[in-house]
């Protein structure tokens, strides 16, 4: 009894004298051994009470010394454990060496890098937010970096900088079903999402558990599941890290093929059934000539071909959620929304001037629209 009293006292005691350095609600991950002990106190006097697997996260409750009190995730058992084999999830100010990713507060927005640290300078090619590059230095606000093969500058109130870390690489963000994938304050499903991340994005990645990986995304630092990261064959979360989206040039590429593991089809018309002109893998750059939420005409600057792809395996850039167009008709009176393609198709309705509709399918001289709750295709020519 007495003996489990001083274990108390002197637990107590260390506690008092670290004043708790590390906060309280942070994660670290077990490394550097196959399994680590969990005591029943700071120290290795202490009865070993359990134990937890490398790979898995511990949400860090206090600290004492060399030891940190915690609680495994998901299992939920409690205890303390070295801090030898843990490495804690944290950010940096950055410096030199660093990773840094494009920030930019309106998300739709791009960043011009530079041949030489001036806004006069010529632009070399364009970015979107989640774009990572590694700082060389900086000037007078600018920083110079090297990205997607590339070195010039960037204004550095755009770019969010990681220092306390080193990260372990990149990762592509992908999702089979071309949905965006939620990026969250902790490693787990039920702590709250603080951001999304679309198909396609590149992360920086710094801590790789057997579930979640710690991740910065445009500037926010948090956990996102490992099944969805990766280089697209599987996005398993043994992926070897992906180089940079390709670069984006203005009146070039508005879009990347998303990673999904498979390549994406380039048709002569927009419907399954039609010919295919070529497969593209993830991170083609592409040149969307005429969006639609279904089907997109495009080109792609690769080969020089022109066809048709869906929409919902292209990772946008700069382009609307939701494409629209006004109805115009030369005498002000309406357009006829018809079943087909075709002045033979029956007439659903007819759409009044200056009415807008949605784009579903983008095509030459027609195009499939939705007017309200009715679909149907109508002559571009009245479309502005």
């Amino acid at each position: 009894m007495k003996r489990v009293l001083l274990m108390i006292l002197v637990a107590a005691l260390l506690l008092s004298l670290t004043g708790g350095a590390l906060a309280a609600g942070s994660y670290a991950l077990v490394s550097n051994t196959s399994r680590l002990n969990i005591r029943s106190g700071p120290g290795m006097e202490f009865p070993i009470i359990g134990s937890v697997s490398r790979g898995e996260w511990v949400e860090i409750h206090n600290n004492a010394g060399s030891w940190i009190q915690g609680r495994v995730m998901p299992s939920g058992a409690s205890g303390w454990f070295s801090a030898s084999f843990l490495k804690t999830a944290e950010t940096g100010s950055g410096s030199p060496g660093s990773i840094a990713v494009v920030n930019n507060p309106n998300p739709s927005s791009f960043l011009n890098l530079r041949q030489s640290p001036s806004y006069s300078a010529p632009v070399l090619a364009i970015f979107y937010n989640g774009a990572t590059c590694t700082i060389l230095g900086e000037t007078g606000g600018w920083y110079h970096v090297e990205i997607s093969g590339m070195f010039g500058y960037f204004r550095s109130e755009f770019l969010k900088v990681s220092g306390g870390m080193s990260s372990v690489g990149t990762a592509t963000i992908y999702s089979k079903n071309g949905g965006s994938v939620n990026l969250r304050s902790a490693p787990s499903y039920a702590s709250s999402v603080i951001g999304q991340g679309a198909p396609g994005t590149v992360v920086t990645v710094y801590l790789k558990g057997g579930k979640f990986w710690y991740i910065s995304m445009a500037g926010s630092y948090g956990f996102m599941d490992a099944s969805f990261l990766g280089g697209g064959s599987g996005g398993s979360s043994g992926s070897n890290p992906v180089p940079n989206p390709p670069v984006v040039i203005p009146e070039t590429t508005n879009a990347i093929v998303t990673n999904t593991g498979a390549g994406l089809n380039l048709r002569a018309q927009p419907t399954t059934s039609s010919r295919v002109l070529g497969t593209y893998p993830g991170n083609t750059a592409i040149q969307v000539q005429s969006q639609g939420t279904v089907w997109s005409r495009v080109r792609v600057p690769l080969s020089g071909k022109t066809g048709y792809m869906m929409t919902r395996y292209l990772t946008l850039y700069g382009l609307p959620v939701t494409p629209t167009k006004t109805v115009t008709h030369p005498d002000h009176t309406y357009v006829n929304l018809r079943t087909r393609p075709s002045a033979a198709g029956s007439i659903t309705l007819r759409v009044p001037h200056g009415s807008t509709v949605t784009i579903l399918t983008a095509g030459g001289e027609w195009a499939q629209v939705k007017y309200r709750d009715t679909a149907g295709y109508m002559m571009t020519y009245f479309l502005k």
